[in-house]
């Protein structure tokens, strides 16, 4: 029988830092990975085939504007409104809600039959986009080791990008052969059937369980499983060190030790977010404009997100062998030159996929690890609730850089002029990046729990 008298407390979270690799650890990567990879699908789905719906529905390309945005306000709301809800319920039913929400909605998508019907589905699509993102994000957080969790974060959220890449070639293969509806119902039932898998093998979050004072058995049952090696028994009274200083407020996210970083990480996740949505929206019209073939347009556009799966790995790798986030605003200021030279490439296909493969490297890295580093700054108790406000501002920054295009196209801007004025603002990212990291280069997150507590 499992003992009944209580031992000394033990830390969830130096039980899993401690713990070596395991399958158990790389499922749950693996499973937010599969939403990751289908949430870029179906974010970017509606970007491949509106020049496609632009023509069948005799629409101007400036119109698009507010339906890239719709998207994309739907998804401010889904990470702001999901990441409480997990904060309150829990990061698995959250996930699997999100996930099921947006499959829904994308399937319903060909039933539009105009501008108003496509907006509304589209936001609609998006409030789930977003709420699975930002908690998929959080919970491979909470079971990585900290000696990885770089790594394994970026290397999760680089199935994001991923999609977009799937989803170039074989949306223009689907447009092609069964027009673009085809394209999702592809991606919404891709989502659904994941559900299936989510419910089967999706875990609970140990460290929210600790928090939540859920039952011994259950936080044993899991440890178990992610921490192989340790001693654990129903018996034990369990902790999670990084969130005994204070039991935090929701609030606590805009107040004491964590206003600082809340506001400047929002910020870049705001330019971060104008910037790629931008260019990854507008690229397949713009290109297909500058006198490049609908296939070609949409697989080069494809590029971009593709170099950003390469930038989120390798920055997430020498993050964590420098174990510092300075590497992050170097790779922000990186971004701005790549992305300026997008629209002086035109001449040359070779030279426009080695471009926008490079932007795509830059900036989408440069958003991949940003994700990674605030789920650094809070304690588990408003983890989601601050990752997910940055993440949902970031899309508030998606909706200004969708409706960016049409001011540009409207302006008469040229290609060349639009994307150098699009990666300017990356260097007002790097600059908040900057300075939000904290002044003692090796200040941990608990000194911020600790510094809180005492305000």
């Amino acid at each position: 029988m499992e003992p009944t008298t209580s031992r000394k407390p033990l830390d969830v979270v130096a039980l899993l830092d401690a713990a070596p690799s395991n399958r158990f650890t790389a499922s749950v990567v693996v499973l937010c990975a599969l939403v990751a990879l289908l949430d870029g699908f179906d974010t970017l789905a509606i970007s491949y085939v509106a020049p496609v719906i632009a023509a069948e529905w005799s629409m101007p390309k400036e119109a698009f504007g507010p339906i890239f945005a719709a998207t994309f306000i739907g998804a401010a709301a889904g990470a702001a409104l999901f990441g409480m809800l997990a904060d309150r319920y829990g990061r698995r039913p959250t996930i699997i809600w999100a996930t099921a929400m947006f499959g829904v909605f994308a399937l319903l998508t060909p039933l539009s039959w105009d501008l108003a019907s496509l907006l509304v589905i589209r936001g609609l699509t998006g409030i789930g986009l977003g709420g699975a993102l930002a908690n998929v994000i959080a919970l491979v957080a909470e079971y990585a080791p900290a000696r990885s969790r770089a790594t394994l974060v970026s290397s999760m959220y680089a199935a994001f990008p991923l999609g977009g890449v799937f989803g170039g070639p074989l949306s223009a293969y689907l447009i092609q052969q069964h027009g673009w509806q085809a394209v999702f119902v592809v991606g919404g039932a891709a989502p659904l059937v994941l559900v299936v898998l989510l419910v089967l093998g999706l875990p609970e979050s140990v460290r929210y369980l600790v928090v939540r004072a859920a039952p011994a058995v259950r936080v044993v049952a899991l440890l178990r499983r992610a921490a192989p090696h340790a001693s654990v028994s129903s018996g034990d009274r369990f902790v999670v060190a990084e969130d005994s200083a204070a039991r935090l407020p929701l609030t606590a996210v805009f107040s004491g030790a964590y206003l600082r970083p809340t506001a400047l990480l929002c910020l870049a996740s705001f330019i971060t977010q104008m910037v790629i949505a931008f260019v990854i929206t507008w690229m397949p019209m713009l290109l297909k404009d500058a006198g490049l073939p609908l296939g070609r347009a949409i697989v080069t556009a494809a590029t971009f997100p593709l170099g950003g799966i390469v930038g989120s790995l390798l920055l997430a790798r020498i993050i964590d062998g420098t174990r510092s986030y300075r590497p992050l605003v170097a790779m922000y200021v990186a971004s701005a030159f790549a992305i300026a030279l997008i629209g002086f490439c035109t001449f040359s296909v070779p030279a426009l996929f080695a471009v926008v493969g490079l932007a795509g490297v830059a900036i989408v890295g440069s958003q991949v690890n940003l994700s990674a580093y605030s789920t650094t700054v809070y304690p588990t108790q408003i983890r989601n609730t601050g990752v997910g406000l940055i993440t949902g501002v970031g899309r508030v920054g998606a909706v200004a850089g969708a409706l960016v295009g049409t001011v540009f196209l409207s302006a008469g801007l040229a290609l060349h002029a639009q994307y150098v004025i699009a990666g300017v603002p990356a260097l007002l990212a790097a600059l908040a990046v900057a300075l939000a990291q904290p002044r003692d280069a090796t200040a941990k997150p608990t000194d911020l729990v600790k510094a809180n507590a005492r305000e």
